[in-house]
Order: structure tokens, then C-alpha cells, then sequence
């Protein structure tokens, strides 16, 4: 993704339909792999933001803990048929721009401070 800002788009029987918003996203922007907006659900991925080797894929779902986004609300469920490890991230739709911008950068923060502190653990170099 390029840009400070992400863009949610109504998605209706797999066919994205309208603009929902658009909200400026303050730190982690490079950790978006996909997101939507579904029956009232924001369906937010979220990745690594390098390449990780096949031995580091397991070892980061395993590190990650996925407390803080339970206590923002969150549903969280690892994505693991993609290349690099992904988590998608359910929470409500809110139709009031501030909120759901609040939210928003709160858990792609929870996410960025996440993937930092994992790839710290594990000897990973992000460069």
C-alpha cells in the first residue's frame, strides 16, 4: 500500500460496491494486505511487512499474541494459505469517521508494536 490513508469498500456477495470511507492511518500503513467492509464487519488483513523464510512463518503466528486486539474488540483468525504469515482482524463497521478511524489505528499499532517485538525475539532483520 502507498499513502497514509485506507479505503473501505463495501463488499456484497464478493463484488466491492461503494466507498465507505476513507481514513488516514497514522503509523503501519505498510502492514495492510486487503480490507473490506461486510455485513457490518470490517475484514482487515494484516501481514508482515518483508518476506519471512518457511522457518520463521510458524515461529511468528506463534509469538503473536493476540490479546490487545481482544481488547479492542477484535476477532483475530491467522490466514495461513498466504505466503507470508496474515491475520485477519473482525471488527464492527462504525459509521460515526472518527471512531473508526480511532480503531482502525489502534489495531494496526497493536499489530506494528506486535510484529517488532516477534521479529526482535526472533533474530528477524526487517531491512
Amino acid at each position: 500500500m502507498e499513502g497514509n490513508s485506507i479505503v473501505l469498500m463495501e463488499r456484497h456477495e464478493g463484488i466491492l460496491s461503494k466507498e465507505l470511507g476513507s481514513y488516514e492511518i497514522e503509523t503501519g500503513i505498510e502492514y495492510i494486505y486487503k480490507a473490506y467492509v461486510e455485513n457490518g464487519i470490517v475484514y482487515l488483513f494484516l501481514t508482515t511487512k518483508v518476506d519471512v523464510d518457511d522457518e520463521n512463518y510458524n515461529e511468528i503466528f506463534d509469538e503473536y499474541d493476540f490479546e490487545g486486539l481482544l481488547n479492542l474488540g477484535c476477532q483475530v483468525e491467522e490466514v495461513e494459505e498466504e505466503y507470508n504469515p496474515v491475520w485477519l482482524i473482525k471488527t464492527n463497521f462504525n459509521n460515526h469517521h472518527d471512531d473508526m478511524k480511532k480503531q482502525l489505528n489502534d489495531i494496526i499499532k497493536y499489530h506494528e508494536e506486535e510484529i517488532k517485538r516477534i521479529y526482535e525475539k526472533l533474530g528477524i532483520n526487517p531491512q
